[in-house]
């Protein structure tokens, strides 16, 4: 049998225990994994309604249409007549949801060739016209303008010398007249400042850009709308009303501003839908990044002291990832306890608190296991109660700050010059929780109302 020395053999020892030693300094580190989305993702509907008043739309077309509205100063252009109409008196309004009719004042200056002579001669007329509205694929308006009748305010009498003779024909010519010139006019003025598309397009385009609804918390809401539709116009209680109804797939961020995929925002063609409410019901994918959430974890844990008798730790920084179902937080202490320790918790939604509560955050297996043979007073509860309690403050208190900044933006948003977004949210409801490579994900329900007032109306232009 071969000795061994004692200085080999007490080396040896040392090896071995040094070494075991060394490979358990520290608790294992979780592998990182994620499971696929658990929860179907909704399509969110937004109604939006648009009124405008009757007597406003009166005063903007007013406004376009005054003084000389048709003029004809070519007596040899086949109707043997110069003509000068315009417009005196206001233009009332009768609205349908296909149509709008409208009778327009015109005082007339009337100068006809009658061959033998000239005649020339006043009058006012009251013209009755009728304008057909559609819209096209493209968000386009097309009109079509036409005469359906006419009154008489002061019939003209063509003058010849002392003679006054009644219009008789001329009248009829002149209608006759207005119904291939004045109708166009009124066509072109429609489509030169109701330009329609390029004012959804705009909007389309600003849906898909994030928007900061909570500066304190790094809060944005993104959209993400995927169809776009209006409901027919119709007018009740002296105003014009329709509704944009928008389909998306909203989400809330917590962090970074989010990146715009500039490649999915092409405005969809146009169609009519079927309104089914006023109030919308938005289910929001809202998702709190890791780093800020490790950021807001940070600011109420890092530095923090526990003591155990005569024994201490400080929280010296914090890392969150996803292990499956459950919430990783690795947590790195100074102090009696030189290193780090692994906590989980598994993420559910808390209906009686409305919140999502990190449920049972316990130490890992080998956490617990190490901790038991190096530092078993750190087991005790005061440590990870408080970790516990601000994870839930950050995913309960800050949405509950969120709604409340909503509901304050929804009271009176200016969307432009005289339009305002106005609204009310009544409930921010959490529902389901689950973990994502990049962020914990929390789906929420909005419901509310919201509706677009315009107080006076100019011109839609490019």
């Amino acid at each position: 049998m071969q000795k061994v020395s004692i200085p080999v053999f007490l080396l040896t020892l040392v090896v071995v225990i040094f070494g075991s030693a060394c490979k358990t300094t520290q608790p294992t580190r979780p592998m990182e994994q994620y499971d696929e989305n658990p929860f179907e993702e909704l399509i969110s509907t937004l109604n939006i309604p648009i009124k405008v008043g009757v007597e406003d739309l009166e005063r903007m077309l007013n406004k376009q249409f005054e003084g000389v509205v048709y003029e004809d100063n070519d007596m040899d252009d086949g109707d043997d007549m110069m003509v000068k109409a315009e417009k005196q008196g206001d233009i009332k309004l009768k609205i349908d949801s296909s149509f709008i009719e409208y009778k327009i004042p015109l005082k007339l200056w009337i100068k006809y060739d009658a061959g033998f002579t000239t005649l020339q001669g006043e009058g006012a007329i009251s013209v009755e016209m009728k304008t057909l509205f559609d819209i096209a694929k493209d968000w386009n308006l097309s009109t079509q303008t036409e005469i359906v009748g006419h009154e008489w305010i002061e019939q003209p009498k063509l003058k010849m010398g002392v003679v006054s003779l009644p219009v008789g024909t001329v009248a009829n010519l002149l209608l006759n007249n207005f119904k291939s010139t004045i109708t166009e006019k009124i066509d072109e003025q429609i489509k030169e400042n109701f330009k329609l598309s390029p004012v959804i397009a705009e909007a389309w385009e600003n849906a898909f850009q994030p928007v900061l609804v909570a500066p304190d918390f790094n809060t944005w809401l993104m959209i993400n709308p995927e169809a776009i539709g209006m409901t027919p116009i119709r007018t009740t209680d002296g105003k014009i009303s329709t509704t944009i109804v928008i389909q998306s797939r909203p989400r809330l961020k917590i962090g970074g501003k989010p990146n715009v995929d500039k490649a999915a925002n092409t405005l969809p063609p146009f169609q009519y839908v079927r309104q089914t409410t006023d109030d919308f019901e938005i289910q929001i994918g809202a998702e709190i990044g890791y780093k800020e959430a490790e950021r807001l974890v940070k600011d109420n844990m890092v530095g923090e002291r526990f003591d155990y008798g005569k024994r201490s730790i400080t929280v010296e920084d914090i890392e969150l990832y996803g292990q499956g179902n459950k919430l990783v937080v690795n947590t790195k202490l100074s102090g009696s306890y030189e290193g780090n320790v692994f906590l989980t918790g598994k993420p559910e939604y808390n209906a009686r608190h409305n919140a999502i509560d990190i449920k049972s955050l316990k130490y890992t297996v080998d956490s617990r296991n190490f901790l038991l043979r190096s530092a078993a007073w750190l087991l005790k509860g005061k440590f990870k109660n408080t970790l516990e309690e601000n994870l839930n403050f950050y995913l309960d208190d800050n949405l509950t700050e969120i709604k409340e900044q909503i509901r304050e933006q929804l009271k009176g948003y200016q969307v432009a010059d005289n339009v305002m977004l106005k609204g009310d949210l009544r409930e921010l409801n959490l529902s389901n929780a689950y973990l994502s490579p990049d962020a914990i994900q929390v789906s929420l329900k909005l419901d509310g109302q919201v509706e677009i007032e315009m107080s006076e109306l100019k011109k839609l232009k490019e």
